[in-house]
């Protein structure tokens, strides 16, 4: 696990407090093609961004605690509200190369190609609002280090990472305050 990942759950994990309990839940997008994971499915679709489509059954909801007597949900993020005047990670719950395992899977300047391709492809075609949507769709807001941000003074949007990890190409998901 990333070091900004454990120390995001031990974050989390110090927000259980006023009836607040840590439940997280991830995006988890289903993509529609031939093929047993998603590089086969780009692969088989020809790298054509078309064709590599999200399944309007996919599960894009994101949170990471619950308040049972209230019935809300937070995302938690370990930044202060002062590093939210600029863009900041968010999510990636987009398809990624992240292990090494991956890496046989797909070639990289292929992989890249096909991610800048499906960016310029959707940027137009509401995919990346509706996607950023739906993860917020039960998501009161975010509780940062001094504080908390309801989702209405968020702004979001998707961008293509460059040369993240070892030179593949990330479609990101990043927030900042409004």
């Amino acid at each position: 696990m990333q070091t900004r990942a454990k120390i995001g759950v031990e974050f989390e994990k110090e927000s259980e407090i006023d009836g607040w309990v840590r439940k997280s839940k991830s995006p988890k997008p289903k993509w529609i093609g031939n093929g047993k994971n998603n590089f086969e499915k780009i692969i088989n679709c020809g790298y054509n961004p078309s064709e590599f489509k999200l399944d309007e059954k996919s599960d894009l909801i994101k949170y990471d605690i619950y308040h049972p007597d209230l019935g809300t949900y937070r995302e938690v993020k370990r930044y202060s509200k002062n590093n939210l005047n600029s863009w900041t990670l968010y999510s990636e719950p987009y398809f990624k190369v992240a292990q090494k395992s991956d890496i046989p899977k797909i070639g990289k300047d292929e992989y890249n190609k096909f991610v800048d391709n499906f960016y310029e492809y959707h940027k137009n075609t509401g995919l990346f609002e509706r996607v950023q949507r739906n993860m917020n769709n039960v998501c009161e807001g975010v509780l940062c280090l001094d504080g908390f941000i309801p989702k209405e003074e968020l702004e979001f949007r998707t961008i293509v990472k460059k040369n993240e990890w070892k030179g593949y190409y990330r479609i990101t998901i990043q927030f900042k305050v409004k």
